[in-house]
């Protein structure tokens, strides 16, 4: 299932400025463990030899999407640890994502926006829950320098959660991304207040305390969320909510 809690409080500063200087976009940080072995093995899992930039850009793009499916937790989260458990935030799969980029040379950066995460979301956010969620959020997403230009792209819905709820949620709707151009989830423009640019580094945002966001939540979101993944598609958000609460 997409995003539903704040990701970053938005009160944090940001660590730098936009990104000028690809180079400045390929070493690893405390959450970016690129030197880690199985982020390498991963790479190589995935790719085959002699693949342009591009296409290794993508077909790592997909993996993430697919292979790392969204839940709630901690956006402080290795890289290597993302891909361990094959789950994770948007931050977390972005920031496995640029891992994986600049583990086979290619700079990857971090998009950060300013949303509002209470009904960023759209109409898979029941309506008693929004209170718990910021009107004023930070979200990751990521950049590949490709071709001499950044595009931008974000791995968060992966293909089950599209699969289950795209047809009446445009903000799940499956991301396919071409490595020529941006490819950004479905977001309704009112609900994204600003848009801060790319960085090569975001420690010290993914190292802020959740606040609002408490394991309490993270497991209230979480049960939804593999609910959703148990069932067939419902042929309406009405229908999902009714299945969901009715069951208890």
């Amino acid at each position: 299932m997409a995003k539903i809690s704040p990701v970053i409080p938005a009160e944090s500063a940001l660590p730098g400025g936009a990104v000028a200087d690809p180079a400045s976009c390929l070493g690893e940080g405390r959450y970016c463990d690129l030197g880690h072995p199985s982020i390498r093995a991963a790479a190589e899992q995935v790719l085959e030899p002699g693949l342009p930039a591009r296409e290794q850009a993508v077909r790592l793009f997909r993996f993430v999407r697919d292979e790392v499916r969204y839940f709630f937790g901690p956006w402080g989260v290795r890289a290597s640890e993302t891909l361990a458990s094959r789950e994770g935030t948007c931050s977390n799969k972005n920031n496995l994502f640029v891992a994986l980029l600049r583990s086979v040379g290619i700079p990857a950066a971090y998009g950060v926006l300013r949303v509002n995460a209470r009904e960023y979301f759209g109409n898979i956010t029941p309506e008693a829950w929004k209170p718990r969620g910021s009107a004023n959020s930070t979200h990751i997403y990521a950049a590949a320098f490709l071709d001499g230009r950044w595009v931008r792209c974000d791995t968060s819905a992966d293909r089950e959660a599209a699969s289950k709820l795209s047809h009446f949620n445009r903000q799940t709707r499956l991301v396919e991304w071409d490595g020529a151009h941006d490819g950004m989830d479905r977001l309704d423009p009112a609900h994204v207040h600003g848009d801060f640019g790319l960085f090569a580094n975001v420690d010290d945002l993914l190292a802020k305390e959740h606040r609002n966001a408490t394991p309490e939540l993270f497991a209230l979101l979480n049960d939804l969320n593999r609910f959703v993944r148990a069932h067939p598609p419902f042929p309406s958000v009405d229908a999902l909510m009714e299945a969901y609460f009715g069951r208890r």
